[in-house]
């Protein structure tokens, strides 16, 4: 008998603690907002590609962006918004919308990837409520 509340108390320890450090997690990831990650996967080095949070107009440039790399920006919104990811292309300047509508709050990431022929392909999911993902939203 003893050895069963024992475990049980382990048992419960150990979830306790679980749900402690999730909780935590969906604190501090909420505290970071959108995470955008870009991956060039065009075959060729990108010179002039930067991220906008519209309106507002915080802009984030990602440098040399090579074949094959991949960048993260979190974002933390104030207003209605969207995120925005510029390119320089053969006919001039594109620009792709990556995340149609976040606000102040809201939690997520976007995957986003540039292939060959100016091609972008985005994924986005935001969480307007918390950040379920808790940590592992980080990955």
């Amino acid at each position: 008998m003893p050895l069963r509340g024992i475990s049980l108390r382990k048992i419960l320890s150990i979830l306790g603690l679980f749900l402690f450090l999730y909780g935590l997690g969906v604190l501090v990831r909420g505290r970071f907002g959108i995470a955008v990650s870009v991956r060039n996967r065009s075959g060729k080095t990108l010179q002039q590609a930067h991220l906008t949070l519209k309106p507002r107009g915080q802009e984030y440039d990602l440098g040399l962006l090579g074949n094959q790399r991949e960048v993260r920006i979190f974002f933390r919104p104030r207003t209605e918004s969207h995120i925005a990811l510029t390119i320089m292309g053969a006919t001039g300047p594109r620009v792709e919308t990556v995340v149609g509508y976040v606000e102040a709050g809201y939690c997520g990431k976007a995957e986003v990837e540039i292939l060959p022929g100016e091609r972008i392909n985005s994924i986005e999911r935001i969480d307007p409520v918390w950040c379920k993902k808790s940590w592992l939203d980080f990955f």
